[in-house]
């Protein structure tokens, strides 16, 4: 058995130290230098000391994590979404911003030369995606868009979301394709169903051991007594955020949250109730009479205890002893500090969230424009990844198998669909955007933009949830309208907009005044022809 270099140095220390002390205790000190000198080379947050020295991470593979944390993540994320209303606000205020009514899809299918967008084909890959949105559901519950909302909750509360491409025979709809929304619990991890040599399962995923590429799920079926069901994946959406190399299943974004979100739920009753069962007393009754000799005296009805207690609607008065002595109860809960501990809490939970303070808390007092500014813009930048997330692993994955299956069945005929797909599976997905804090300010910033080439008009319809050329066409038809009632829109200019004597007014017999507004004088001078003619439309009384 070999000995370790340590054991053999101490030996020869002791060895030397019969013979000569001092040798053997510098020997020693000078080896302790040498250790220190190793130690001082790591990094600070690698070194174990006084304060550290407790401090002993697990630092497990991914698939060890999960597959140890995922069941009682799920069902504590669950029950604080049930329960608590800063987590349940957390989850909605996501759901809203980077899902909506949802992602809404647009086709963009262009011609040959690639330069301009096929809108006859556009228009029939739409209009059939809306006939199967209706039923993209195999039980014929949700739109597709609610299904995307869902599968985001999903991936929230569990980490994941699993959809199974289902096959409907019902001669009824418009397309045999459809989904299956199916809860992440049902994989299992022991399934009954027999594997390649080649392959391994974990967690209910199977996949090659050499590549890590997923072949199969398995799920437990909830009829079969403990069987299980082997589902290719080729048939399988399952989306989740990947946070490691080799991850096969997902873990809610809201796991570092938890225990703060329990403590703060914790405090809140805790306080809660203190304050409540303080405000029962309103008053104390003592007496010198520290024997209760006269405790028999007194009327009215006793706690368990022997203790008269009378109620006074909804308030309680006890008596103690006889030569009483009232003193009004004082309440002081919840105490000076209970605000701030609050706040400083859900900002914790903010951070681990990442949805802003005050859209979680409805605080938004001291806000400033800039805050606000600032605050949004970094919930932007946080939705955005999420949206194309979700677009890559829903939105794409479901869109493709739809326009299969429209070619397919007949619902859609594309002109050399099956030799290249490619161009046909060009698509934009519209996620909703958000309102603007100051519009005026705003806009005159983003038309400056625009002007100096530097934004398109694209972007800005884009950023504000709309389609640029949905948005065109809704002003033409619109101008069209407001033509054929025969309205005359006057749209103001800035100037006009800044002195609202330059505004242009209306002659009594309905035509329009022109006003210019280069100089105060024009100004003037439109501003007195709309008196006069106010003046001349005067009817004098008798």
């Amino acid at each position: 058995m070999t000995k370790k270099p340590g054991v053999i140095a101490r030996l020869i220390d002791n060895a030397v130290g019969v013979f000569s002390p001092k040798a053997a205790f510098n020997r020693k000190q000078y080896r302790g230098l040498l250790s220190q000198d190793k130690r001082s080379a790591q990094y600070a947050a690698a070194k174990t000391g006084r304060l550290t020295g407790d401090w002993s991470p697990i630092d497990a593979g991914i698939n060890d994590i999960v597959r140890a944390s995922s069941p009682a993540v799920r069902a504590r994320v669950r029950q604080l979404v049930r329960d608590f209303p800063v987590f349940t606000r957390a989850v909605q205020v996501i759901i809203d911003n980077a899902i909506g009514s949802g992602i809404i899809f647009q086709s963009r299918v262009t011609n040959p030369a690639g330069d301009n967008i096929n809108e006859k084909i556009c228009n029939q890959i739409e209009d059939a995606f809306k006939f199967w949105a209706d039923e993209a559901d195999i039980a014929g519950q949700l739109h597709y868009y609610e299904l995307m909302e869902l599968a985001k909750r999903q991936e929230l509360e569990t980490g994941e979301f699993i959809f199974y491409k289902r096959r409907s025979r019902s001669a009824r709809r418009y397309l045999p394709f459809a989904l299956q929304l199916i809860e992440a619990d049902w994989l299992t991890g022991n399934p009954t169903t027999t594997i390649p040599s080649n392959h391994k399962i974990d967690q209910g995923v199977e996949y090659v051991t050499a590549t890590g590429e997923r072949v199969a799920y398995h799920f437990a079926d909830p009829d079969g007594w403990g069987r299980s069901i082997r589902v290719p994946a080729a048939q399988i959406i399952h989306g989740f955020q990947t946070l490691r190399p080799g991850q096969l299943r997902g873990i809610s974004s809201f796991a570092p949250g938890v225990l703060i979100a329990h403590d703060l739920s914790e405090y809140l009753d805790a306080e809660i109730d203190t304050a409540k069962m303080a405000a029962k007393y309103l008053a104390f009754v003592t007496r010198a009479d520290p024997a209760g000799r006269t405790s028999l005296l007194t009327d009215g009805t006793g706690d368990d205890a022997g203790k008269k207690i009378d109620e006074i609607e909804n308030a309680i008065i006890e008596y103690l002893s006889q030569g009483e002595d009232i003193k009004i109860a004082t309440n002081p809960r919840p105490g000076s500090n209970f605000p701030p501990t609050v706040k400083l809490m859900i900002s914790m939970f903010s951070a681990t969230t990442n949805v802003p303070y005050e859209l979680l808390s409805f605080d938004y007092s001291g806000l400033t424009y800039s805050s606000s500014r600032v605050s949004r813009n970094d919930f932007v930048h946080y939705i955005k990844p999420v949206v194309v997330r979700h677009i890559r692993r829903f939105a794409t994955p479901t869109f493709k198998p739809f326009l299969e299956s429209a070619v397919m069945n007949g619902r859609l005929t594309l002109p050399g669909f099956f030799a290249n797909p490619a161009p046909y599976y060009k698509a934009e997905w519209q996620p909703p955007g958000m309102e603007s804090i100051d519009p005026l300010r705003e806009s005159k910033a983003t038309i400056s933009e625009i002007d100096a080439l530097i934004r398109s008009p694209q972007e800005v319809a884009l950023a504000r949830g709309r389609d640029y050329q949905t948005l065109i066409q809704e002003i033409k038809r619109a101008k069209q309208l407001q033509k054929d009632a025969g309205l005359e829109v006057v749209i103001d200019s800035t100037s006009t907009a800044n002195n609202p004597a330059a505004v242009a007014g209306q002659k009594a017999d309905g035509s329009k005044i022109e006003v210019r507004t280069q100089g105060v004088a024009d100004d003037l001078e439109a501003l007195l022809i709309e008196i006069l003619d106010r003046v001349d439309t005067i009817t004098p009384t008798a």
